[in-house]
């Protein structure tokens, strides 16, 4: 007589942080071994998140991270590398030249970006803002951040950090 062994797993939800896929036990029996998941799909080489994009110029992120005071309360589309994503939703992203950082975050949470999108060239439309630190905020971030990804606020000068709310943003990988 054969034993069926049914495993009940868990669900995650969406701002729970990515786990490895259950393992059936060493010692259970044949029948209970669970598929793990379907292989991973390459990411698409361009990913749009959001809004339709509704500005043409487009200003590179080192005009922006040069400055962003002069931004601030200007709605733009600007161009950067993807350093870091949130890890937990992908409602956030840093932005870099290599010198400066700047973080997106989505508007209202209305929408994620891929969460595997450090790497990629981003355009992202939106309002640049100003924000006072706060170390609760930022140590939220850096809970979310990937391991040893650079956290603007810590470069913040007079307690002031620049910010963008995305409407829009578009990855190409």
């Amino acid at each position: 007589m054969r034993h069926i062994v049914i495993l009940s797993l868990p669900v995650l939800v969406a701002c729970a942080k990515t786990t490895a896929p259950a393992e059936a036990p060493a010692d259970a029996p044949a029948e209970a071994a669970v598929e793990a998941a379907a292989p991973e799909e390459a990411a698409p080489a361009v990913q749009h998140f959001g809004e339709a994009f509704t500005l043409e110029e487009v200003t590179p992120a080192a005009t922006l991270l040069a400055a962003p005071a002069d931004f601030v309360e200007k709605n733009i589309r600007v161009e950067g590398r993807v350093t870091d994503v949130c890890q937990k939703a992908g409602c956030w992203m840093v932005i870099t030249d290599e010198t400066n950082h700047m973080r997106i975050r989505t508007k209202d949470h209305g929408f994620f970006v891929a969460k595997d999108g450090a790497g990629s060239t981003a355009q992202i439309e939106g309002l640049v803002v100003a924000l006072e630190v706060d170390p609760d905020t930022v140590a939220h971030f850096e809970s979310e951040s990937s391991e040893g990804a650079t956290i603007p606020e810590h470069t913040a000068k007079d307690n002031t950090t620049y910010e963008m709310v995305a409407r829009a943003v578009e990855f190409r990988r």
